[in-house]
Parts: C-alpha cells; sequence; structure tokens
C-alpha cells in the first residue's frame, strides 16, 4: 500500500464492545389489591405503566406510577409493589444491565426510581419498545433474527436513556426507621403457614403500642393495617386460582378458612364474583394475554 493510500484511510471506529442483558420482558394484568412482596437484585427494572396505577415503595421513597408514566428501579435497590387505585393495572416490565459504566451511572443520577413523566423522551422510548415488542411477538421470525431484533430494539432505548436528563418529580420521603419498622408490621401480619395474626400481637411482638404502630403503618403504606391485611389475603387468593392446581376447596384450607362457603363468601365481597367464576375469567385472559418471555 502505497503512503498516499495510508493517508486517506478514515478511521471511523476502533472497538466497540457492547454488554447488555436483557431478562423477563413481560405483560401483568392485574386486579385491585394485586401485591407483589419486596425484592431487591443487582439488576435495573424497567416499569412501563399502561393502565391504572401501581403504587411503589422504594428505598424510603413512596411514588405513584400511573399510565403513560415510567420508572427505572436501579440495583440493590428494595422494591414492594401494589394496586391500591381500586382499577384494574397494566404494565409491561423487564430487567436489564448494561455493561458501559458511564451509561450506568447516568441511568442512576438521572432516571433512578423517580416516577418518568409520560410526555419525557425515555417514556416514549418505553411505548416504542413496547409496540415494537408486540409487532415482533406477533411476527413469525427464527429465534435467531427474534433476539437480535429485541437487542435492536432495546439499543434504540438505551439512546433515549443516553441523552436523558434528570427527571425531578416530588414524592414522599419516610425516615428509614419508620420505614424498616412499617415492613416489619407488615411481614409479621402473616405467620410462614399464612396464619393471620392480630396486629396488636405484631405490635406487642416489637414492644411498641398499638396506636403507634397504627400511626407508622398507615403514615408509610397509605393504608391501616386491616386494609393491607385484606388486600394481600385477596392477592394472595387470586394467586392460588390463577395456578389453577388445587381446588377450590382445598384453596379454601389452605387459606385458612373454615369452609369452601366461607371463602366462596369472603372472596365474592372481594371481588363481586365467586372463586369458580373468577378463574374461568383468568383462563379467558390468559387465553388471549400477551406474554413475551
Amino acid at each position: 500500500m502505497r503512503k498516499d493510500e495510508i493517508m486517506a484511510q478514515q478511521q471511523l471506529f476502533q472497538t466497540i464492545e457492547s454488554n447488555i442483558y436483557l431478562y423477563g420482558g413481560h405483560f401483568q394484568r392485574n386486579f385491585p389489591s394485586w401485591h407483589y412482596p419486596r425484592e431487591q437484585h443487582q439488576l435495573f427494572e424497567l416499569i412501563a405503566v399502561m393502565q391504572g396505577s401501581v403504587t411503589m415503595f422504594m428505598g424510603t421513597s413512596r411514588r405513584v406510577i400511573s399510565a403513560g408514566e415510567a420508572v427505572i428501579i436501579t440495583p440493590e435497590t428494595p422494591h414492594e409493589s401494589f394496586n391500591f387505585s381500586g382499577d384494574r393495572l397494566q404494565f409491561f416490565c423487564f430487567h436489564f444491565n448494561v455493561g458501559d459504566l458511564d451509561l450506568k451511572t447516568r441511568i442512576i443520577k438521572n432516571l433512578g426510581n423517580v416516577v418518568i413523566p409520560a410526555d419525557s423522551v425515555v417514556s416514549q422510548a418505553a411505548r416504542k419498545l413496547i409496540q415494537s415488542i408486540v409487532v415482533l411477538e406477533e411476527a413469525n421470525v427464527q429465534a435467531a433474527e427474534r433476539k437480535f431484533r429485541l437487542e435492536i430494539f432495546f439499543l434504540d432505548f438505551m439512546i433515549a436513556l443516553s441523552k436523558s436528563q434528570p427527571v425531578v418529580t416530588t414524592a414522599q420521603e419516610y425516615p428509614e426507621r419508620e420505614v424498616i419498622l412499617a415492613q416489619k408490621l407488615a411481614s409479621g401480619l402473616f405467620a410462614e403457614d399464612t396464619t393471620r395474626r392480630t396486629f396488636q400481637a405484631v405490635c406487642a411482638h416489637r414492644n411498641i403500642s398499638t396506636t403507634y404502630g397504627h400511626r407508622i403503618f398507615k403514615k408509610i403504606y397509605g393504608v391501616t393495617p386491616t386494609e393491607y391485611a385484606k388486600e394481600r389475603q385477596f392477592s394472595r387468593a387470586k394467586g392460588l386460582l390463577e395456578i389453577g392446581e388445587n381446588s377450590i376447596e382445598a384453596i379454601a384450607l389452605q387459606m385458612k378458612f373454615s369452609s369452601q362457603a366461607s371463602f366462596s363468601k369472603q372472596f365474592k365481597q372481594w371481588s363481586g364474583m365467586t372463586p369458580s367464576a373468577f378463574r374461568k375469567t383468568q383462563k379467558r385472559e390468559r387465553h388471549s394475554a400477551d406474554y413475551l418471555v
């Protein structure tokens, strides 16, 4: 190669390393009173709400994410989710990680654990990502092509994250000791065998008065211990009915009801329908549901 040819070369790039990790993308549809227990992991988690609203406790913050909005939960952040709105809830969720340290820092600094407005570039990009995945799922493509297209869609979303500006939203912040106490009181309401404990007994176990415990609980969770316990029971009953492995009578016994009749009566008060009618509804919804992974 001549010297003038070497000088004419224009270097476009050297080495590009792309290290992305995607896990567990899915749509989630839930009834009112749905609850997902407290968890903590090493990945980012994107939640884009499509219908209703979800109340999330992240660290010492309580935030409500409504339809069109999104949230990116940062790694190692304890979080717990509820549907307190009384409406049906639908959202898209997936976990991810990126190898680029600068991008990871930017996501945490600008977008971590805050409500991302519906009209923001990131929320719009999240909706575009969801639409692209839905179209891909409806197409008949081979596994290898599907994988690469999913990565392309996600990289487009990463471009939006790389351009993001700090999002400032109001949130209810609480002293860490009060959040920890409320979480311990909440977990104490149910024994390992799912037997319901009285709130008075839970407070006595923590050496605090019932009045003080009730005040802290309502302050942090926004509902009374009784309302919280009912919602947890309702959520668990729906989960057992959706799985469909056990009979309604067996579920009633598992839920510590005295009989199938008493369980059916309580479930109808919760949902407006009998357990058998609810189970049939879920079978129809699963048949038409869009689960991505």
